[in-house]
C-alpha cells in the first residue's frame, strides 16, 4: 500500500468514529465540509414547559401612599380552568429588583380579588408592584400586568390630638355668647365647633386684603409697601379703606372664590365682610398659594411681626411652644367681638386655626375664649 493510500485509511477510519461518513478519497481530491444539523426552532407562539399559558395575575390600580402609612393594594389571578393557584405579591424596582414581599405563598382560588392592607416603610419614590402565581402542576403564569407604586414623604404627626379637639370644642361651646372655631390638622383634614357658621371678620379681612392687593401689583414702591404695613402690622384702618379702594369688591369676592371660600360674603366696607371659620383657616393655612412668589417673602414677614400689643390669643399661647405664628386679629366696640385667624408651622405640622367670638360679655372675654381653645388644641 502507498503512503498516500494509507493516510487516506486513516483519515476514513478517525472521521467515521467521530459519526461521519466519509467516502475514501485519493490524495489529490479535496474533501468536502460536512453539512450542520440544526436542532428544530421552537414555535414563537408557544409558552416554556413550565408556564401555564391560560394563568394571568393582575395588580388591579396604582397605589399611592405616605412612607410609613397604610395602603391597599387589590390584585387576582385568572385561569378559565379554575382552581387554585400559590401567589406571590411583590414590591420591585423599575428594572426589577425586588424590594419588598408584601404576599409569600398565599393559597387562592382563581378569578377571585384579593386585597393586601398594610404600612409600607419603603424610601420615597416610585416602585412597581406585581403578583406572580403557581398551579397546581408546578407551572408559573403567562402574563403579569404590574401597577405603579407611589411613596411620598412621611405625614406629619396628627395635630390637634382627637382627643384635643374633643377637650377644646367641649370649652368652647360652654363659653358665653357666640363662639365657632375651626382647625385644620396637620394632616390637612378640617375639624371645628360650628364651624361654618357666619361671622362678621372686623380687621381679620385685612389679610385677604393683602393678598388681594398683591395679586394685582407685580411690584410695589416704598408709599405702597408702607400702607400695607401699616394696615397689617398696627391694624390702621385708613390705610385698610385705601387697599379696599384699590382692590374693589370684586377681587376681594374673586379671591375668595379662588380660596373655595363658600361662606364668605364681601360689603360695602370692608370692616363688615362675613364668613365662617373653617374658610379663614384654610385660608390661612394655605395662604402662600395665593400670594404671588415675588411678595412672599413680604407678606410673610408682615403677618409675623405684628405689634406686640396686638398678639393676643392665637400667637400668645403657640409661639411659647416652638409655632412660628402668621396671623391677623380682629375686634369691634369694647371687644364685643374678638376674633382671629391664624397659620401656625412648627416642623413638619402646619395647622390652619380661626376662632371667632361675638357678644362677649367683658372686654377682655373674647380674648380669653380665643387663648383657652387655641391652649387645649395644641395640648400634647
Amino acid at each position: 500500500m502507498s503512503v498516500a493510500a494509507l493516510c487516506a485509511a486513516v483519515a476514513t477510519l478517525c472521521i467515521g468514529a467521530a459519526g461521519l461518513v466519509v467516502a475514501p478519497v485519493d490524495s489529490g481530491a479535496r474533501v468536502a465540509a460536512p453539512s450542520p444539523v440544526s436542532a428544530p426552532s421552537p414555535s414563537p407562539t408557544s409558552a416554556p414547559p413550565d408556564t401555564n399559558p391560560a394563568l394571568t395575575t393582575t395588580v388591579l390600580g396604582d397605589v399611592t401612599v405616605h412612607r410609613g402609612s397604610i395602603a391597599r393594594v387589590r390584585y387576582r389571578a385568572d385561569d378559565p380552568a379554575g382552581g387554585l393557584v400559590t401567589v406571590d405579591l411583590l414590591v420591585t424596582s423599575r428594572s426589577g429588583q425586588v424590594r419588598r414581599r408584601l404576599v409569600s405563598g398565599r393559597v387562592t382560588a382563581v378569578g377571585r380579588e384579593r386585597v393586601w392592607r398594610g404600612r409600607l416603610r419603603l424610601r420615597r419614590g416610585r416602585y412597581l408592584l406585581v403578583v406572580h402565581a403557581v398551579d397546581a402542576a408546578g407551572r408559573r403564569e403567562a402574563t403579569a400586568t404590574r401597577a405603579r407604586l407611589r411613596v411620598l414623604a412621611p405625614l406629619p404627626p396628627p395635630v390637634p390630638t382627637a382627643k384635643a379637639r374633643r377637650i377644646a370644642f367641649a370649652w368652647a361651646s360652654r363659653r358665653a355668647g357666640d363662639v365657632s372655631v375651626a382647625v385644620v390638622d396637620s394632616r390637612g383634614r378640617v375639624y371645628g365647633y360650628r364651624k361654618n357658621r357666619r361671622f362678621t371678620t372686623a380687621s381679620v379681612v385685612k389679610a385677604m386684603l393683602l393678598v388681594a392687593y398683591l395679586r394685582r401689583h407685580p411690584s410695589l414702591n416704598h408709599t405702597q409697601r408702607a400702607t400695607l404695613r401699616r394696615m397689617i402690622a398696627v391694624s390702621d384702618n385708613a390705610a385698610a379703606d385705601a387697599v379696599y379702594r384699590s382692590v374693589g369688591r370684586r377681587a376681594l369676592t374673586r379671591l375668595a372664590r379662588r380660596a373655595g371660600m363658600r361662606t364668605f360674603s364681601a360689603a360695602g366696607a370692608w370692616i363688615l365682610c362675613r364668613c365662617g371659620a373653617a374658610d379663614m383657616a384654610r385660608f390661612f393655612r394655605d395662604m402662600e398659594q395665593y400670594v404671588p412668589r415675588r411678595h412672599r417673602r413680604f407678606a410673610d414677614d408682615l403677618l409675623t411681626h405684628i405689634v406686640p400689643y396686638q398678639s393676643w390669643g392665637i400667637p400668645a399661647v403657640a409661639r411659647p411652644l416652638g409655632y412660628r405664628v402668621c396671623f391677623k386679629a380682629g375686634w369691634l366696640g369694647a371687644w364685643t367681638l374678638a376674633s382671629e385667624g391664624a397659620r401656625l408651622e412648627r416642623g413638619r405640622v402646619r395647622l390652619g386655626l380661626a376662632v371667632f367670638t361675638d357678644r362677649n360679655p367683658t372686654s377682655s372675654y373674647g380674648k380669653e375664649t380665643v387663648a383657652g381653645v387655641t391652649a387645649r388644641l395644641l395640648r400634647r
